[in-house]
Formats: C-alpha cells, structure tokens, sequence
C-alpha cells in the first residue's frame, strides 16, 4: 500500500463518518491533528470507545494511535457481525454508537446481535428512540424489512448510565 492509497484527514469533526466511509470502502484512513491546538489534545474517551467498538465488529482491522492521541491510522478489515457488547462512556449517548452500528451492519458475514450500555438520551446525541423510530426505516431500501430490531431494555440518563440496548440487523444478501 503505497502513501497515496491512504485517505487523508484533519481533526476531529466527522470521525464516525470517516471510520464508516473506510470500512466500508476497505481504503485505509489517516486522520491527523485531532484537537492538536486545544488545551487537551487527542481523542476523548468517547471516541476511543468508538474506534474499540469498530475493532470488535471487524476482523483484520489494524489501528494506531499516536501516544499523543492526536493521530489515528486505520486500516480496515472485515464487518463481521455476531455478538457485540459495548460499554459506552456516560459523555456521550447511545446512540452516538449506534449511528455506526446501523451504517455498517447490513454489510457483516454475519446477523449483529449489539447490547449496547450507557446513556439512552442526552442533548448531544440521536437518542435510541429517534434511531428505532426514524432511522431504521430506511433498511427497506437495502432489501432488509424483516430481523431488524432494536428493544430499549433498560433506560439511562447522565450521570450515571445504566441504560441497555439491543440491536439486532440482519445482513442485506446481494
């Protein structure tokens, strides 16, 4: 893989977008000065949850992180699918991760089976009833309309969590 293959960025805007755009394309991404210039440089805790989340679904995807946090490489493998379970930090909601669950779970080998843990609503955030309600609807289109679920187990709110979700998506078949 030669320099120029890498798709190249800057900052930290977009970063759940990006990870979606790579994996799936299978092009690698560089995103470099995240939040270089700010009093905390680097990744938030919610956006290593992110990129350990993307791990989990995936197999064969290399990561590097800078020791800064200010840069991140990603060398996309493949959606999985399967059973998943995230613990999502209180700063952001749910549904903060389940925007990249939805985008990439129709592509997997396999069914996604997600419990997804943390806030189920914040200011920030999609929350879990607005992906259910709204969101998920637009799987008709990739041909899926039966297997998708997503059950609000268990309600969390800031500061503590506690909320519980599933995610269920089947895998659209070419």
């Amino acid at each position: 893989m030669s320099k120029r293959d890498v798709i190249q960025f800057e900052g930290h805007k977009f970063l759940k977008q990006r990870l979606v755009f790579s994996i799936l394309s299978q092009r690698p991404v560089r995103i470099e000065k995240i939040r270089s210039n700010d009093e905390n440089p680097g990744l938030r805790d919610y956006e290593i949850a992110l990129l350990r989340m993307v791990e989990a679904v995936t197999n064969g995807s290399r990561m590097v992180i800078s020791p800064t946090g200010t840069s991140v490489m990603l060398k996309p493998g493949i959606i999985m699918g399967g059973k998943v379970s995230v613990d999502c930090p209180v700063s952001r909601a749910i549904g903060y991760y389940l925007e990249v669950l939805v985008a990439l779970a129709p592509f997997g080998k396999d069914q996604m089976v997600a419990t997804l843990r943390g806030i189920t609503m914040n200011n920030t955030d999609l929350s879990v009833d607005t992906i259910r309600t709204a969101t998920l609807r637009n799987y008709r289109h990739f041909g899926i309309e039966e297997g998708v679920e997503m059950r609000v187990t268990k309600r969390g709110a800031p500061p503590k969590g506690g909320g519980e979700v599933w995610f269920i998506c089947p895998v659209v078949r070419s």
